[in-house]
């Protein structure tokens, strides 16, 4: 039992010791050569594709004007939509995923009409920004006396039932 503290003290002197005594001041590392890439003003930067020509100094290059394109939902025709997983939508006769890009042509620029949703009952088409919603077309309602009318004028095969079919 008297070794535990003899050796504990004999620790504590020791650390105490350490402590006082002054750091060795250890030389750090020091750069002695720093690389640099310089190259002339007219000489090609490796780093861009081959065949690529640098603007001559003060180019500014031309802005054109761009004309705003409006889409309309009219001129998209959708006749189906799946809400699945993916959700899909049928427009024009062709099927579209959400996020997908749909091949639309104004002229002869390609437009970048981008197929956001599809919802119950229509899609929203984005193109710059704008944001377009386009419901299913669905087949005109007939009128159900007018219905009944040409089915009873129709040649279709018929169940008749009932004391009041022929009036």
């Amino acid at each position: 039992m008297k070794t535990a503290p003899l050796f504990l003290t004999v620790a504590a002197v020791a650390v105490s010791a350490l402590a006082q005594a002054e750091p060795e001041k250890k030389k750090g590392y020091e750069l002695k050569n720093r690389s640099a890439f310089h190259t002339q003003e007219d000489a090609r930067i490796p780093f861009w594709p081959f065949g690529f020509v640098r603007p001559p100094k003060g180019y500014v290059a031309p802005v054109t004007a761009v004309s705003k394109i409006r889409i309309d939902p009219n001129q998209f025709n959708l006749t189906s939509v799946l809400l699945g997983n993916p959700a899909l939508a049928t427009i024009n006769g062709h099927a579209f995923a959400e996020g997908e890009v749909l091949p639309v042509v104004y002229g002869n620029e390609r437009l970048r009409v981008v197929l956001r949703t599809v919802r119950d009952g229509g899609v929203t088409l984005d193109y710059d920004g704008q944001q377009v919603f386009v419901a299913m077309k669905r087949p005109e309602l007939v009128p159900r006396q007018a219905q009944q009318q040409s089915s009873s004028q129709s040649s279709e095969f018929v169940i008749p039932i009932g004391p009041t079919f022929g009036k």
